[in-house]
């Protein structure tokens, strides 16, 4: 302000000399205040104007200051304020963090008391009671962060979190699920709703929380895709247990379309329209699901479509169903199945030998062991018995019974499956992820096969596991 009076006196005093210069009759001024007359010139007067204003100014300023300076004081006094709360709660977030429950304690009552910041004194609140493990006072803390909008996520997070840690499933996800409608974009409700819900064999709640994590983007299509086929297909499973089988052949047809690769699905779908008398229905599900990925529990399923035919009748549908991918590993097992059927050892050993080549596998040197038995080479046997014993298993076995359905899985199979198919594309047997050993057992694709064994009467082929 100082600045600008002076500024004014300048450009005030250059126009009155300007004015004075080019003028010849500046004027006169008449001043009559309280009796006394006083009489200058214009050009005076308007200088004593100038001094005068230059000189209120800056008085106006001091007045104006000192008008302000309680507000001012306060003002100041309220942002020391701030800083030692802020200090406070910097000081309690650490010390939370590095495990020290006093001083966190300590700083949060402080921080408290300093900033009108509710959100901010009960997030460190509950930090603080989280590192002393009060869980009670963690839990108060969050449930007070329910009152604001902006909190609300970050509350249920904690709460959540809570619930996990005392092993209440439910509770847990009633919080997720509730975050998962107040946040559209935080990921976390939706991996935690999912999951809770797929621990808890809840596959319709499961597949709506998908829905949802799959149109914000959380989840990979490919990988929605793949998690909503296991849930379907377990459904699936489930509505049978409950005897619902209508419902349960059409969501086991839809699982199947979602993932053609999914065998589980497929099997299922075709075993319950089977049941229904649909078999032409049923053949071509495995048909297609044979051509999308061959699997030992499909040419079972597909092998016992059919009662009563005779065995050529069964072999050539079995040959027409691998003519779809004769090219893969598993057709190639088929064959060789189909020739130690009906007494082609040599047959069986050049489908095997393309196998071994391919994978290895303890599954496949049990199949040479059969081929050695029917040859009625004992000791080839025993080596190919042992030999079984050292090589790697195969992952995707499936658990053929004889006496029933491939693909019996329980609500925690069919969990597992959700993440090993959903997320990998793999369909591991869950007994292998369960460390469950294969034994040198079943492991043909086409349970019930007869050898014909040289100077002995036939005996039963093994099963597939």
């Amino acid at each position: 302000m100082l600045r600008l009076a002076f500024l004014l006196i300048i450009a005030v005093a250059a126009m009155l000399a300007s004015w004075q210069i080019v003028t010849t009759d500046p004027g006169n001024v008449d001043i009559s205040w309280g009796g006394v007359q006083i009489t200058t010139s214009a050009l005076f007067g308007l200088l004593i104007l100038v001094v005068l204003i230059a000189i209120a100014l800056p008085l106006l300023r001091l007045l104006m200051f000192l008008m302000d300076a309680p507000g001012r004081i306060g003002k100041a006094s309220q942002r020391a304020r701030t800083r030692r709360g802020q200090e406070a709660l910097a000081l309690g977030l650490i010390a939370a963090e590095a495990g020290e429950f006093e001083d966190a304690r300590r700083h949060a009552d402080k921080a408290e008391d300093l900033i009108d910041e509710p959100r901010l004194a009960m997030l460190l609140q509950a930090r603080a009671a989280e590192v002393g493990g009060d869980t009670a006072a963690a839990e108060r803390a969050y449930s007070g962060m329910l009152q604001h909008e902006d909190t609300e996520v970050l509350g249920r997070k904690g709460l959540m979190a809570a619930a996990l840690k005392r092993g209440d499933r439910t509770a847990a996800r009633a919080q997720a699920e509730g975050a998962l409608k107040t946040s559209k974009s935080a990921a976390w409700p939706f991996q935690y709703a999912f999951d809770l819900a797929v621990q808890a064999a809840d596959w319709d709640a499961a597949m709506e929380t998908l829905e949802i994590g799959d149109k914000r983007k959380f989840v990979e299509d490919k990988v929605a895709k793949r998690r909503r086929a296991v849930l379907m297909a377990a459904q699936a499973a489930k509505l049978e247990r409950e005897r619902r089988p209508d419902k349960a052949a059409e969501l086991a047809q839809k699982a199947f379309r979602t993932a053609p690769a999914f065998a589980p699905a497929g099997a299922l779908a075709a075993r319950l329209l089977a049941l229904e008398g649909k078999n032409e229905r049923a053949a071509a599900i495995l048909e297609e699901a044979w051509e999308n990925g061959p699997h030992p529990a499909l040419a079972h399923a597909y092998r016992d479509l059919v009662q009563g035919e005779s065995r050529d009748a069964r072999a050539q549908r079995m040959i027409a169903l691998v003519e779809r991918r004769r090219d893969h590993r598993e057709s190639r097992l088929v064959l060789a199945e189909l020739a130690m059927e009906r007494g082609d050892w040599a047959g069986a050993q050049a489908a095997l030998d393309d196998a071994y080549r391919e994978n290895p596998s303890s599954r496949i040197c049990i199949l040479f062991a059969q081929v050695a038995k029917g040859r009625g080479d004992e000791n080839g046997a025993r080596t190919w018995l042992g030999q079984a014993a050292a090589a790697p298993r195969e992952a995707d076995w499936s658990d053929l019974d004889p006496e029933g359905p491939a693909f019996l899985y329980d609500d925690n199979d069919w969990a597992r499956l959700v993440y090993v198919f959903g997320d990998g594309g793999q369909l591991i047997h869950p007994r292998m992820e369960r460390g469950g050993a294969d034994a040198l057992g079943p492991v043909l694709a086409l349970p019930g096969v007869q050898l014909a064994l040289p100077k002995a009467e036939p005996a039963s082929a093994e099963m597939v596991q």
